[in-house]
């Protein structure tokens, strides 16, 4: 069984890399972006890859940096900011060099999910991960009404904000995400995500809202290979998955709104889909047991089986109790094995997951930290997972110590990126573990 690990059981924001863009529907991370979204191929963006987006080398690791000066309401506008996407440029070569796209990977990501499946962001990450893992309630991108009374408020830690802002520039972060302007965003950020309109917002990159524990629960799947774990210990209250408020996100497909920029492709009008074009949808091992015996009659149905019924009859066959078929998942997430070709080579990311190595190369861990010091990992090798989450933004200090510790009880390596926090530092030391704060 997998061991999970959660600190502070309350809903913030979080940041973490995309693995949804391969649910979508059986994509090619070979084929170019635009064969997908069309309109994305314009100003030299014909040629970025699937691949590219994922392991952060499409060029566009700047492409959003300047919207909270220029135009900070388009942020709130999912398709405007989808838009701002397709006329933007890239700054470096396709696949050629690695930089942190540290805001527009959501938008890359988002915009490539809804042109492959047909279907609305939050609509496929509720199918493909929310409930196959049952944590409903407990993740959300953009909050629907009525889940505001359990988020917590961020804050930030001012004594670690001090220390990044003096910090040297990091030649592997983007012009517009040095220390000094994160110190800057730091500052301002709190305010701004507090509010609603931040919250109601979709930016997959910077306003998830998620409890630890479904965060953990997620690694815990990707640690063995999708498999979903066993149902969470009853003895965390309330159970997870229970929380009353549950989105009603409409599954029967729409047509989508008519933009200037962004056009989806037109879809099949037919009943029968091709595998490799369309929606893989999951059930959990709770689901097929519940299904077992069900009268699947069309006519007896309530009006959500009826819509289901349809969704399945469109859907490719899955394996169930498993969130991710391909049964070399965790060599993808890597960039490893038959995907190394698709990776850079020396860099820090694989695909869509930054990779973790310890100290003694003992085992094979990836994952995500978010600005602020919220983070989740897996350690493959030790069949582990673990997210910390924080409300009082910081830049490592209390998230390395967290991850010490539990590793060292349950006697497993500690990522180089949370051991360098794990003891009381001064001096050159203290510079040397703040140079890389969590961020990434």
């Amino acid at each position: 069984m997998t061991r999970n690990c959660w600190i502070m059981p309350e809903m913030l924001p979080w940041k973490g890399g995309s693995s949804l863009e391969r649910r979508a529907r059986q994509l090619n991370l070979e084929e170019n972006v635009a064969n997908i979204w069309p309109a994305f191929g314009s100003n030299g963006k014909d040629v970025i890859k699937v691949h590219h987006v994922l392991n952060h080398t499409s060029g566009l690791h700047n492409a959003m940096g300047s919207i909270a000066q220029e135009d900070p309401l388009l942020m709130f506008d999912w398709d405007g900011c989808l838009n701002r996407i397709c006329q933007s440029v890239p700054e470096t070569e396709p696949g050629k060099e690695q930089f942190y796209h540290y805001l527009s990977f959501g938008w890359l990501c988002g915009g490539i999910i809804e042109h492959a499946s047909g279907k609305k962001f939050q609509e496929i990450l509720e199918e493909a991960i929310v409930r196959p893992l049952h944590i409903e309630g407990e993740l959300y991108v953009g909050i629907p009404p009525g889940v505001e009374s359990r988020l917590a408020a961020l804050t930030v830690d001012t004594a670690d904000l001090s220390k990044v802002s003096a910090l040297a520039n990091r030649p592997d972060l983007p012009s517009t995400f040095q220390p000094q302007q994160i110190a800057q965003l730091a500052t301002s950020l709190p305010v701004a995500f507090n509010t609603l309109n931040v919250r109601r917002a979709i930016i997959p990159a910077a306003n998830g809202h998620v409890s630890a524990r479904a965060l953990a629960r997620y690694y815990a799947a990707l640690a063995d290979g999708g498999k979903i774990p066993p149902p969470h210990s009853s003895a965390s209250k309330p159970v997870l998955g229970s929380h009353p408020h549950i989105p009603k996100l409409s599954s029967s497909p729409k047509p989508p709104k008519t933009r200037k920029c962004i056009g989806r492709r037109k879809q099949a009008t037919s009943t029968s889909v091709s595998t490799t074009n369309s929606y893989e949808k999951v059930s959990s091992y709770d689901d097929s047991e519940a299904n077992k015996g069900r009268n699947t009659n069309s006519e007896s149905s309530s009006g959500d089986d009826a819509s289901s019924s349809r969704i399945s009859n469109n859907l490719r066959s899955h394996v169930a109790g498993k969130v991710y078929k391909n049964p070399r998942i965790i060599d993808e997430f890597l960039g490893t094995g038959e995907y190394t070709n698709l990776a850079l080579p020396g860099e820090g990311f694989g695909l869509g997951f930054k990779r973790f190595t310890s100290k003694d190369g003992s085992s094979i861990a990836f994952g995500h930290s978010g600005m602020g010091g919220s983070t989740g990992f897996c350690d493959v090798t030790n069949n582990f997972s673990i997210a910390v989450t924080l409300n009082k933004m910081s830049f490592g200090g209390v998230t390395g110590k967290i991850v010490q510790l539990v590793c060292s009880e349950l006697n497993i390596p500690v990522p180089d990126d949370f051991l360098r926090f794990a003891v009381e530092q001064s001096g050159p030391d203290e510079q040397l573990s703040m140079g890389r704060p969590i961020i990434n």
